[in-house]
């Protein structure tokens, strides 16, 4: 599975001051499932990310 990338400088930025990229998290086994699910490792990814961008939210409200 190729990596994806946060898009725009916001994106870089959140990931990059969190200390965090789409290897930790678990990013990678999220997609699978979710691709197994949907039958579709596009939809995997969206949802994949969709939950990694929730625990950045999670983490920065934490941090505040």
């Amino acid at each position: 599975m190729p990596k994806m990338k946060p898009k725009g400088k916001r994106g870089l930025a959140m990931v990059k001051k969190l200390g965090r990229n789409y290897k930790t998290g678990m990013f990678e086994k999220i997609a699978k499932k979710a691709a197994k699910k949907y039958r579709s490792k596009e939809a995997g990814k969206r949802v994949a990310a969709a939950v990694f961008w929730k625990k950045v939210k999670k983490r920065i409200a934490k941090s505040l």
